[in-house]
C-alpha cells in the first residue's frame, strides 16, 4: 500500500495519507461502562425557602421563590409583606446574610444561593430628597394696560395661585379692574393656561409674561376660529 501512496502526485499523496491518519486517531465508541451518566439536579432544587429578614421585623419571613427568578422579583415578593406596603422597589436593598454584599436586580438566584444557608437581610435606602423649589419672577399684565406687575411663584404651583393674589392686589391697585364673578383667563405665550396645572406643566420660565383677557373674549375668538 506504501508502494501504491508513493507513486501517486504529491498533493493527492498528501490527501490519502491525511484520510488514514484521520480514520486511525478517531476515538472509539464509548461502551456502555464508559458511557457518562447525566446526574439530573434533585426537584427540591427548582423551588426555595429564603428566610428573609425585613426592617420592620423581629423574625425572618419565609418567601418561597423559584431558582430561576430575578433578585427583582424577590424583592416583588418582599413588598408584598403587610409591614412593606408603603416601600418603593427602588430603596430596597437585599444582602446576603453572611457576606454582606447588594445583590444585583439582574440576577437569578441559583446564582448565588446557597442551598445550605439561605437567610437574606433587606435594608431600606433612604427616600429620595424632594426637588429644590425652583423660584420665578413673572410679569402679568392685567386687560386693558400695558403696565406690567411682577410676581413671585414657584415653579411647582398651580396657575390658581395668581387668580388668588389678583383677587388681592385688585382690592388695592386700582388699575387691576378685573371682570365680575371671576370672569378672566389668563395667557401664557398664547395660549389659555389651565389654573389646575402648575407653571412648570406649562413651561413658564423666569420673566415671563403672563396676560389677563376677558374670558368671554376668548370664548368667542375660539368660536369664530371654529366657523372658519
Amino acid at each position: 500500500m506504501d508502494d501504491d501512496v508513493s507513486l501517486l502526485p504529491p498533493r493527492l499523496r498528501w490527501r490519502r495519507q491525511w484520510k488514514e491518519k484521520k480514520t486511525v486517531d478517531a476515538p472509539a465508541a464509548p461502551s456502555e461502562q464508559t458511557k457518562p451518566v447525566m446526574v439530573e439536579s434533585p426537584t427540591e432544587w427548582s423551588t426555595i425557602v429564603l428566610e428573609v429578614k425585613v426592617p420592620a421585623s423581629k423574625e425572618r419571613v419565609p418567601i418561597e421563590m423559584h431558582v430561576n427568578d430575578t433578585v427583582l422579583k424577590l424583592k416583588e415578593k418582599v413588598l408584598e409583606q403587610k409591614e412593606m406596603f408603603a416601600v418603593a422597589v427602588e430603596r430596597v436593598v437585599l444582602q446576603w446574610h453572611e457576606e454582606h454584599v447588594e445583590l444585583q436586580d439582574e440576577q437569578l438566584l441559583k446564582e448565588f444561593v446557597d442551598f445550605d444557608e439561605l437567610e437574606i437581610d433587606v435594608y431600606l435606602k433612604p427616600p429620595p430628597r424632594p426637588p429644590r423649589p425652583v423660584k420665578l419672577k413673572l410679569l402679568v399684565v392685567p386687560m386693558n394696560s400695558k403696565e406690567k406687575e411682577e410676581m413671585d411663584v414657584r415653579a411647582e404651583d398651580r396657575v390658581s395661585t395668581l387668580r388668588e393674589w389678583m383677587e388681592t392686589v385688585a382690592h388695592r391697585i386700582m388699575r387691576f379692574r378685573l371682570p365680575a364673578l371671576g370672569g378672566y383667563v389668563f395667557i401664557h405665550n398664547e395660549r389659555t393656561m389651565d389654573e389646575k396645572r402648575s407653571y412648570r406643566w406649562h413651561d413658564v420660565k423666569e420673566g415671563d409674561t403672563i396676560r389677563i383677557v376677558d374670558a368671554n373674549l376668548v370664548k368667542n375668538q375660539n368660536t369664530h376660529r371654529h366657523r372658519t
